[in-house]
């Protein structure tokens, strides 16, 4: 093949394909490629949906194939911390693997701080529901000596 015309290939693909992809392709022995895992993944894991109006705030979490017994969730003030382990429900070498395995963890910062007590959270078909009701400050006079 003409070195040339390869490169050339090459930085015509990098504009449509950027980042580790391409590292990913010369690196990856055979076999390999199809069952790395996204470089992605692990960031956006469990994925999040926040909820929010001027009474309440709601988190839907994504946590495919996990029970309530397996996820861990931690509160300090304004922050949520979801953690867990993923693993595959067969010991078996996969071909394909896109969904992320392992220990997560993952730390949302809520818009404003929140006891654990007040927290209600309900576990169903693999999506968890986190809810609370805002607290609302009102201005108060403060005095000066």
């Amino acid at each position: 093949m003409d070195f040339d015309k390869f490169k050339q290939w090459m930085e015509f693909a990098q504009n449509y394909q950027t980042g580790e992809f391409w590292n990913s392709v010369f690196d990856a022995s055979k076999g390999e490629l199809m069952t790395k895992e996204p470089a992605h993944s692990k960031q956006k894991f469990p994925l999040v949906d926040m909820l929010m109006d001027e009474s309440r705030v709601v988190l839907i979490i994504e946590l495919p194939g996990l029970t309530k017994e397996e996820v861990h969730l931690l509160v300090s003030g304004n922050m949520l911390t979801i953690q867990g382990t993923t693993s595959l429900p067969f010991d078996m070498k996969p071909v394909l693997k896109e969904r992320y395995q392992g220990e997560f963890k993952r730390t949302i910062q809520l818009p404003e701080p929140v006891e654990s007590k007040n927290i209600s959270a309900r576990f169903h078909n693999g999506l968890l529901f986190l809810s609370y009701f805002r607290i609302k400050l009102k201005e108060e006079p403060i005095s000066i000596d």
